[in-house]
């Protein structure tokens, strides 16, 4: 059960009660009955948030009620001095109780400095309405320092709010690195305080006393998939530490380039591989390389020899699995800057879980990361907000075993946000996607092999992509012929070649000016002639350019079959100007349009347009003809907040999110996890969108709302 299930479990059980028939763990040292959890009015007081939070740690699996103690008295220094009562701590032996009863009844120096030395959590309770700032400062600092553990971890704690800072070697710190700016002179500022944190990020117990045990010299015993550190935010100061020294180390190679790149991607795809090999079979972790290994000098050198044997080997038996990114030989295991750059991967990855991460942490970490020399132009245009992706996935629901394509991947977030998708048993082989970047298709199947297993169709075609090739039956490519499939007869094939009809298309192409296919230009025109709307266009419009988002809807509605669905953002001018009404003419005889979501400008790329998704599915020509003639309702909607700030920083795209406020105290919101709650429209727009469904004809609810396996 999730922490945040426990709360809610709590409160169930605990409704309508004013006391708790006994305390769920030692209150001083002893426990008690009948603890008072409300006031006479029926109000719950600061007692009932410590029992829930209390209740929640053991009900959770984090940590068994023999190493928490609630209400402990430390003297403040040396044994005589006037002591202070931490709310609730956490240890790291059940010795504890022992030495805390010894210290108590006999004021005993020796068990005193040894509870100090075992209090690995330490906790403070409110009630809401109490400034974080003066709690931290008043109490949870005193608290934390009351502990002579290596480190120590302190809790805040009211009303479902939750702050969890970690005292070590650095001083006290918020857990979340991202959270922490020591320049600051105000203390809200420096610890971020105006957010709370996650209750996921509650360490557990293996992981709390991991950071109180003595570092092993051989690293190959202290490594624990369990004991792994997740990627919880990419603005972590932990891996952006990792990071930076991974790009140092490529930079004294000569290797910040495509080739040094790849190089990072192979071994991160190792690592998965070993990951997920440790956690099926339980078997150790081989991603690792020790301190005598790293210390080579020379390729003779013998201590290195284990590292280039053992990592060449887990490439070796990752490739088996993982062949479409793994099919070249990048590593050059004879060559030093190949083997320097390989180590200070390893090294500094091995104590993070890329497996155990979340998957927009682990897309930031490796998209935004490595931005600079993989994008495809100087928009970052493949920095794709996750926040939309998903919602986009959401409402059009692709399902176990249904064939999706992205005609325009990129690095496949469509389809990683589909296999991402939990129960609904979306498998990597019914992937597919076509990009005219090399480069892309290589993040494309790491943004896969990052969000599930198995291994999808990514394609690379050069030139105009998927405009002018499909994938048949058996998954290959086949390039149009100018002179079988012109203006949409894609049909008619002089052999055996049938083109696959895909069950859902997911897409964000290219649109707008500059992006158009050019006329005047026989090589784009060639292009053009292979869709219906070519010839409306020519014959509606004197002007030169044809805007690809108009090709890619063509191209999306042709390449679903009957009863496929649809998602595809453009341009809010091919949704409303009269420039394009010829092509929602077109798309009202070839499909049902289901829904158009209006999203704010510029979220995307800076196209300087504003973009609409178009939504629809593929009903049988009786059907379409009777729904039109039924005129069928359209769900439409405006998108205001979506949830972030697009900004540019050092020249790259950063999407910052934004957080609800509360109007009364103007405190950031929490979701139902703790976390912030950010302010977007589209989890109350997706569930208006499955009511809405409910009332419409049962193809499309069963297509939109059906049931997740």
């Amino acid at each position: 059960m999730s922490f945040s299930d426990s709360l809610i479990e709590f409160d169930t059980k605990h409704k309508d009660d004013a006391t708790l028939p006994r305390s769920l763990c030692s209150v001083d040292g002893r426990y008690l009955d009948n603890v008072i959890i409300r006031n006479v009015k029926g109000e719950r007081l600061e007692e009932y948030y410590k029992w829930q939070f209390i209740y929640s740690l053991i009900a959770s699996g984090l940590y068994q009620r023999d190493y928490i103690g609630a209400e402990i008295y430390l003297p403040k220094g040396n044994i005589g001095s006037t002591p202070i009562k931490i709310d609730a701590c956490i240890f790291s032996s059940i010795e504890w109780l022992d030495l805390y009863k010894r210290y108590r009844e006999h004021r005993d120096q020796e068990a005193l400095d040894a509870i100090r030395k075992l209090m690995i959590g330490v906790i403070e309770f409110k009630r809401a309405g109490k400034k974080i700032d003066q709690v931290f400062n008043s109490q949870i600092k005193a608290s934390i320092k009351e502990s002579d553990a290596k480190t120590v971890f302190g809790y805040y704690y009211d009303e479902g709010r939750l702050y969890i800072f970690k005292r070590g070697d650095e001083g006290i710190q918020r857990l979340d690195g991202a959270k922490n700016f020591p320049k600051s002179q105000r203390i809200l500022e420096q610890y971020q305080l105006e957010l709370t944190d996650p209750y996921f990020l509650i360490p557990d117990f293996k992981h709390a006393v991991r950071f109180n045990s003595d570092a092993n010299d051989d690293i190959s015993k202290t490594l624990d998939i369990e004991l792994l550190d997740p990627v919880y935010t990419v603005n972590g100061e932990n891996i952006k530490v990792a990071l930076n020294r991974i790009l140092r180390a490529l930079d004294l190679q000569s290797m910040v380039d495509d080739h040094g790149y790849m190089l990072v991607i192979h071994l991160i795809a190792a690592k998965v591989y070993d990951e997920k090999q440790s956690i099926s079979f339980k078997t150790p972790l081989n991603f690792f390389v020790s301190d005598e290994e790293a210390g080579f000098k020379s390729l003779m050198d013998a201590a290195v020899e284990p590292f280039i044997a053992r990592m060449s080997k887990l490439l070796s038996d990752a490739r088996h699995y993982y062949k479409a990114i793994l099919a070249d030989d990048i590593i050059d295991w004879k060559q030093i800057s190949h083997v320097k750059a390989a180590v200070a991967v390893v090294r500094n990855l091995q104590t993070f879980s890329l497996v155990r991460s979340r998957r927009k942490d682990l897309y930031q970490l490796l998209f935004y990361n490595f931005a600079t020399a993989l994008k495809k132009d100087q928009n970052a245009q493949f920095l794709t907000p996750l926040p939309i992706i998903e919602f986009i996935v959401e409402i059009v629901n692709p399902q176990k075993h249904e064939k999706v394509l992205d005609p325009c991947c990129g690095p496949s977030d469509f389809l990683a946000a589909s296999l991402a998708r939990p129960d609904t048993g979306v498998r990597a082989e019914d992937l597919y996607g076509i990009d005219n970047d090399k480069k892309m298709i290589l993040l494309s199947n790491l943004n896969l092999l990052l969000s599930g297993d198995g291994n999808p169709v990514v394609a690379h075609v050069p030139d105009q992509g998927s405009i002018t090739n499909k994938f048949d039956l058996d998954g290959n490519i086949k390039e149009l012929h100018s002179s079988k499939h012109r203006s949409g007869n894609w049909a008619n094939w002089p052999d055996k070649t049938k083109l696959m009809p895909f069950d859902v298309v997911l897409t964000n192409p290219p649109f707008g000016k500059g992006r158009n296919l050019s006329l005047n230009n026989p090589h784009d025109r060639h292009a053009a002639e292979f869709y219906e709307l070519y010839d409306k266009y020519v014959e509606t419009n004197p002007k030169d350019g044809l805007d690809l988002g108009v090709v890619f809807l063509e191209n999306a509605v042709r390449s679903i079959g009957p009863g496929g669905r649809f998602g595809i953002v453009l341009s809010n001018s091919i949704a409303s100007n009269n420039t394009w009404q010829f092509a929602r003419e077109w798309l009202m005889t070839q499909v049902r349009i289901v829904a158009l979501f209006d999203l704010p400008p510029n979220i995307f790329a800076e196209t300087g347009v504003n973009t609409t998704v178009i939504v629809g599915y593929k009903p049988k020509l009786r059907a379409l003809e009777n729904l039109i003639a039924s005129d069928y309702e359209v769900f439409a909607r405006e998108i205001h907040n979506v949830g972030y700030e697009r900004r540019t920083l050092n020249r790259n795209i950063v999407f910052e999110e934004v957080y609800k406020l509360n109007d009364k105290t103007f405190e950031v919101m929490m979701d139902e996890n703790g976390e912030p709650a950010r302010l977007e429209d589209f989890t109350g727009t997706i569930s208006e969108f499955r009511d809405w469904c409910a009332f419409q004809e049962s193809e499309l609810r069963d297509l939109f709302v059906g049931e997740r396996t």
